[in-house]
């Protein structure tokens, strides 16, 4: 299958976008960007008419389409075309804490439940599952385990693009490993204080079908236009 345009200009120019059909895992640090590139990549697959599907556990659907639109990705169009979705299960655990309902099945089995029914009859698109360390805490690992197998069929049936966002540090060797092995492209992001009040990013490639990655550790930044950084040493 063709690798589809992510919407960050360095993945775009220097790995020729992303593999369609993979689910690619970007696992990081707390301000590292993980969820700009989500959305920089969301909402470039939402302009190549590709329907997208956000799955949220740490802020409402509300919050995270604000967030967008400060960097220029709206979706009040997509909405309106039914070619965006949002998955809140943040807004399910806000609600039973405020005593308004009593039914939150939990992050994993929320999307359990929701995927044959909201994303899977969309074929080949894009779908945000932010976060999936909050599924892991929210149910036994093998049935998460076996989650990430279904979707990894589904995603390679139809070519669409998977997108998981998990934090660095809070998972034991076995399950992150087997979360990496599960995913078909690895994307590590880092922050590091440089100066007195600014932060150094960094991103490593650990894996993507069809290149040969390599240690080195690239340098980006989040800015007015999402992730910004220069051109990735061609691996290919």
């Amino acid at each position: 299958m063709a690798n589809l345009t992510s919407g960050i200009p360095a993945f775009d120019e220097s790995l020729g976008g992303l593999p369609a059909g993979s689910i690619i895992l970007f696992i990081g640090e707390a301000d590292t960007g993980m969820t700009t590139c989500a959305q920089q990549i969301l909402y470039q697959g939402l302009r190549d008419g590709r329907p997208g599907v956000y799955f949220t556990t740490g802020r409402s659907w509300e919050d995270i389409v604000g967030e967008m639109e400060g960097f220029g990705w709206g979706l009040d169009a997509f909405f309106q075309r039914r070619k965006m979705w949002f998955i809140d299960s943040f807004g399910m655990k806000k609600e039973r804490t405020a005593g308004e309902v009593s039914w939150d099945i939990g992050p994993a089995n929320l999307l359990v439940k929701e995927f044959p029914r909201v994303v899977a009859p969309l074929g080949a698109c894009t779908l945000v599952v932010d976060s999936l360390s909050d599924m892991i805490r929210s149910a036994s690992f093998p049935a998460v385990e076996q989650l990430l197998k279904t979707l990894q069929a589904h995603v390679r049936s139809t070519g669409g693009l998977y997108v998981m966002l998990a934090s660095k540090g809070i998972h034991s060797d076995h399950v992150e490993n087997t979360v990496k092995h599960l995913s078909d492209g690895v994307i590590d992001l880092s922050s590091e204080a440089f100066g007195s009040e600014e932060f150094a990013r960094k991103m490593r490639v650990l894996k993507m079908p069809g290149t040969m990655t390599d240690s080195k550790v690239y340098a980006y930044r989040v800015g007015s236009g999402g992730i910004e950084m220069a051109a990735l040493h061609r691996v290919r």
